[in-house]
């Protein structure tokens, strides 16, 4: 599945750019896994995952606590190590494991507790994961730019690309660009714009993410088409859209903001105005100052938006 293909680069990504396994555990989403424990069984399973799984034990170890915690290629390494017979189905494996652990157990070799006790510290990636992670290294684009479109839609359309993932990134935003204008999906389009500046953003091409995400904010208070649902719970100035502004300006010097502003509200080309260029600026110094961002949209909404769609 197109999903659980995504779920496998971004664990086995973030490993191979130095994160612990256990803090990417915690921190993930299993969509198509019942738990982040089943996930590790697919990756060893799979062999992207190879080493040891220590575990501590304070539990009785039984035949049902090893058959939960121990997937069938971890069973086989420890018969062999043990000189035992591997083959046969899962419940004889464990039934061959089972005094070898007591007995580890007893004899303090080996601590054995619940599976939130498990340690990955031994596992590394596999050379297969390597190559997997190189032939997929788009995802993480897709990942970084892209995540508000669906991963199963741009799979395709990066399939169907002859040019690079940068390139392919940019000509897929451009295109929800042009069918939300058409169709007048004006969220759609908010989102296009934001993940476009993110793709730049991807390639620390700065300048270029300074501008679309300015574009955002500008057309974000000048909506093109604004429906009744739309209106019932749109955020007229998005929190993390400030964010990005605070933190390019911040971090880099992109020379002056307020001329940025003016070339960035001419070239949006603005048919119908509903919040004045000056208000505009003024309320992104605000917002970047630290002014209550709900406030600010309350304040909007009543002086500006309201008013004109009539709602």
């Amino acid at each position: 599945m197109t999903e659980q293909k995504l779920e496998v680069f971004n664990v086995l990504n973030f490993l191979d750019h130095g994160y612990e396994l256990e803090d990417i555990l915690n921190e993930g989403q299993f969509g198509t896994f019942a738990s982040a424990e089943e996930c590790i069984n697919y990756l060893i399973d799979e062999g992207y995952l190879e080493g040891d799984v220590e575990i501590t034990a304070d539990v009785e170890i039984t035949a049902e606590h090893i058959s939960k915690n121990y997937v069938v290629a971890e069973l086989k390494d420890i018969l062999r190590e043990n000189g035992l017979k591997v083959s046969g189905k899962k419940h004889e494996l464990v039934e061959r494991v089972l005094p070898l652990l007591k007995e580890a157990k007893d004899a303090r070799k080996l601590d054995v507790s619940a599976d939130t006790n498990k340690s990955f510290a031994n596992l590394e990636l596999t050379q297969k994961a390597k190559d997997f992670i190189k032939e997929n290294e788009w995802m993480d684009l897709y990942m970084f730019a892209l995540v508000a479109f669906r991963f199963e839609d741009y799979e395709t359309y990066y399939n169907a690309s002859d040019v690079g993932s940068f390139e392919t990134a940019l000509n897929f935003c451009d295109e929800i660009l042009s069918r939300s204008l058409v169709s007048n999906h004006f969220l759609v389009f908010i989102d296009a714009l934001t993940a476009k500046a993110h793709v730049y953003a991807y390639e620390k091409d700065y300048d270029s993410f300074l501008d679309y995400d300015l574009q955002r904010y500008i057309l974000g208070l000048n909506p093109i088409v604004m429906d009744a649902q739309t209106y019932a719970t749109y955020e007229i100035i998005s929190e993390a859209n400030i964010l990005n502004i605070k933190n390019v300006t911040e971090k880099v010097d992109l020379g002056s903001l307020k001329k940025r502003f003016d070339r960035i509200w001419n070239k949006s080309h603005i048919k119908s105005t509903t919040i004045p260029k000056k208000t505009c600026y003024k309320t992104l110094q605000k917002a970047i100052n630290g002014a209550d961002i709900e406030e600010l949209n309350f304040e909007l909404r009543e002086k500006f938006f309201n008013k004109k769609f009539g709602i």
